[in-house]
């Protein structure tokens, strides 16, 4: 490590945001029912097949068969709009949805608030929205129930921008390098306008020619190379990256760590897991430790907060979920899905979740 530099006038607010997400799923049953799955309690939302849905941490948002748009949270099923939605998505707390005419809206724990009637660029993370406003050359930030206001008076007022799960990073007209976090806009640097990164949970990775290649992980920053890496990426208090020695190295725990000397010939990073390739070896980075979790490259796998669904040579679903490889299924599976730590999957046109080691016939 080359350089920390802090930020410790911001260290007294270092408290996280938490609110703990559901274990929710979504499926059709044998006769297209709509139903969702919660921490092992299952409830018919429709009996028309819905048109589309996502899952959320804490919410089923779908568009039902005449095309309302409802959310399922609390136990509750919610209409958020009759006319029609252009976009929608759902994270681990917020659902935010736009209209064809470009009205911006967030459904946060049952509340409805309308970010903006002009709505550009946006981009929702776990706790937080983002978002342009055409009309006012704004760029704002919803966050904790409130709207933030981050730059305005300039059309546009920002280059780029990027949300993390609880961080906004973001470039504006003045080539001024900020970042939103906990609350707090923070001025890293002036840059130019080669700068690259990316925004996870806690953290963000950056880089130019200036500036080599920098993480910013909890109020402090850590200078980690001279050059700019040939690939990085960022997940949940971590960031993984090929150095322009085609070393592959980890980022975790305020520290790095060599994984391989050679570059893999893939690696993706989610949330907490670092998967990766080596020597045709499926690895896994987890919680500081490395995990080989088969001889070969399965062709199918799903990812998603710290869980990992895969099928093995012979079709069967297995999983790794917090340092632990699980068999799902001895039978061969015909399609699964993967909701946080909830899998869901259909062995000979039967539907079955997978949730907590335990098995649930749908």
């Amino acid at each position: 490590m080359k350089q920390i530099r802090s930020f410790l006038v911001l260290a007294f607010i270092t408290l996280a945001f938490k609110v703990e997400a559901q274990n929710m799923a979504a499926y059709f049953d044998y006769k297209n029912y709509f139903f969702s799955f919660e921490d092992g309690a299952r409830t018919e939302l429709e009996y028309l097949p819905v048109r589309s849905f996502v899952v959320g941490g804490n919410a089923v948002p779908y568009v039902d068969n005449s095309g309302n748009f409802k959310v399922f949270n609390n136990g509750n099923i919610t209409t958020l709009s009759e006319n029609a939605i252009s976009t929608y998505t759902a994270t681990d707390y917020l659902v935010s949805y736009s209209s064809s005419y470009n009205k911006l809206n967030v459904f946060d724990n049952g509340k409805i608030t309308l970010l903006t009637n002009f709505a550009g660029l946006y981009a929702t993370g776990d706790s937080m929205v983002a978002f342009l406003d055409s009309r006012a050359y704004s760029f704002s930030i919803y966050y904790k129930g409130a709207i933030t206001q981050l730059e305005f008076g300039n059309d546009p007022p920002i280059q780029n921008f990027d949300v993390g799960d609880n961080i906004l990073a973001y470039t504006n007209y003045l080539n001024h390098f900020k970042l939103f976090y906990r609350g707090k806009t923070i001025k890293i640097a002036t840059v130019n306008r080669s700068l690259l990164y990316k925004a996870g949970k806690n953290i963000v990775a950056y880089c130019n020619d200036n500036y080599g290649f920098s993480i910013f992980h909890k109020w402090l920053t850590y200078d980690l190379e001279k050059f700019q890496p040939k690939t990085f990426g960022v997940g949940d208090d971590l960031a993984a990256y090929v150095t322009i020695n085609q070393e592959f190295k980890v980022f975790y725990d305020g520290k790095t760590k060599l994984l391989s000397s050679f570059e893999p010939r893939f690696y993706k990073v989610e949330d907490s897991l670092v998967v990766y390739n080596d020597a045709e070896r499926f690895k896994v980075f987890y919680n500081g430790t490395v995990y080989t979790l088969e001889n070969f490259i399965p062709t199918e796998y799903l990812i998603d907060l710290n869980t990992i669904a895969y099928l093995d040579q012979q079709g069967r679903l297995k999983t790794f979920h917090s340092g632990k490889t699980e068999m799902v299924t001895y039978s061969a599976v015909d399609k699964f899905e993967l909701y946080r730590n909830v899998i869901s999957y259909k062995v000979l046109n039967k539907n079955y979740i997978y949730y907590k080691s335990k098995t649930h016939p749908l």
